[in-house]
């Protein structure tokens, strides 16, 4: 299944950080925000995901002081090519491939 939910989506209220995006995205999958893994490169995004209550990866810009991503996160990566989905049950290990 397949759904793109953006900041401008009628359902939408509150943009990032509030986590209004990941709560409608999660709705419309059938899924609780806890079943959900949300990949930001922004820290709004983060506190977004992390506030809805999904699972969070975030890739920050390497000029980005990744401990500031740390609370909102269950892993910050260096890179996305490092992404093992392993962890939540996801067939993607980005990591082998490059």
């Amino acid at each position: 299944m397949q759904e793109i939910v953006t900041g401008d989506d009628p359902a939408v209220k509150n943009g990032k950080p509030a986590p209004d995006i990941y709560i409608e995205a999660s709705k419309r999958l059938g899924a609780h925000p806890s079943e959900c893994l949300v990949v930001e490169d922004a820290l709004q995004g983060a506190k977004s995901g992390f506030s809805a209550g999904c699972h969070v990866v975030s890739v920050p810009d390497i000029r980005m002081d990744k401990s500031v991503f740390e609370p909102y996160s269950s892993m910050v990566l260096d890179s996305l090519c490092s992404f093992n989905g392993e962890k939540w049950g996801i067939d993607l290990n980005l990591s082998n491939t490059f």
